[in-house]
């Protein structure tokens, strides 16, 4: 009887591992290039949540980052919106695998760059 649960674990194990991709990648950029935005996203298994790492790079300030998770089926364009309301904001949408969103905002201008979630 044990080895049949092993078997099972096994199986369940194997097709957890190729359900789906577990790395992905993003960029944007600001519509005069002065803004450089960078997401870098992992995760174990296809089950497990995005641990996602929002970069921005702008003008002369230093490269600064967010971290945070998110429980999204994948990061992708599909599933990642960047709406530049000009050239120094930025509103990123992320669509959760419970249909629901979480919503950054991003101010990149030549005296500040701010980013965080609203």
């Amino acid at each position: 009887m044990k080895i049949y649960h092993l078997l099972i674990i096994c199986v369940l194990t194997v097709f957890a591992s190729c359900g789906g991709k577990t790395t992905a990648a993003l960029e944007n950029t600001s519509p005069n290039g002065k803004a450089k935005l960078t997401i870098d996203a992992k995760r174990t298994t296809p089950f497990d949540a995005w641990q996602v790492t929002m970069k921005v790079k702008a003008y002369d300030f230093k490269e600064g980052q967010l971290a945070f998770e998110a429980m999204a089926d994948d990061i992708s364009t599909e599933t990642v919106s960047f709406d530049w309301v000009d050239d120094n904001n930025c509103n990123i949408t992320f669509k959760l695998r419970d249909n629901t969103e979480r919503h950054f905002h991003l101010i990149a201008s030549p005296s500040q760059v701010q980013m965080g979630e609203i």
